[in-house]
């Protein structure tokens, strides 16, 4: 495993640098996972590493979190034979006008996005499902940037599988020579600050 952040740092999926969130917090680092699918031989491989992590008894369907969780859902479905739906971030303006799409009623969901932070748009997927009578009970995801999210998910139930924390993935990076020990110092004091 500890090739994965290579290769994403490699492609391009790991930026330094100055950025905003969606969350709104400010971060010296990006991770894009959205282009990890234009790489369908990587993503095949850091998939079959993500399901060595994930308990599959405790799940029967996958949502995908518009719109990176979609693809990544999509590809666990594909591998476990589990059946799939999605969540969209607002609400269809036609049609039938649903957030939730699929046959989730009644059924444990594993709610499937690319990063975690904050954990905010995990939860309002969650709160979603239960509104159309899912029972969300994991949470899957590539990385977690360690920035709440695991907690946040954990007061509502729902235990996070994450294939790597923000910290593996950068100390895989220093260790193999990509960043320099400041770049390093720099990520691990901004990811500490939100340990307390």
């Amino acid at each position: 495993m500890s090739w994965i952040p290579l290769e994403m740092y490699k492609y391009g999926m790991i930026k330094l640098g100055e950025f905003k969130l969606s969350s709104g917090i400010e971060s010296p680092f990006y991770i894009d996972a959205r282009k990890l699918f234009s790489y369908p031989e990587l993503t095949r491989r850091v998939v079959n590493e993500l399901l060595t992590k994930i308990p599959l008894d405790a799940f029967d369907m996958l949502v995908g979190v518009e719109s990176a969780g979609i693809p990544l859902a999509a590809y666990i479905a594909c591998l476990t034979n589990k059946p799939l739906g999605y969540v969209r971030k607002e609400p269809k303006k036609h049609g039938t006008g649903n957030t939730v799409e699929g046959d989730v009623a009644g059924k444990r969901i594993a709610v499937v996005d690319d990063v975690i932070t904050t954990g905010k748009s995990l939860i309002k997927a969650i709160d979603n499902l239960l509104v159309v009578g899912a029972k969300p009970t994991i949470a899957i995801v590539i990385i977690d940037r360690e920035q709440g999210g695991r907690e946040l998910l954990r007061t509502h139930g729902v235990e996070l599988y994450a294939l790597l924390t923000a910290t593996e993935v950068f100390t895989r990076l220093y260790e193999g020579g990509l960043i320099t020990r400041d770049i390093y110092e720099e990520v691990l004091s901004y990811l500490k600050s939100y340990k307390g």
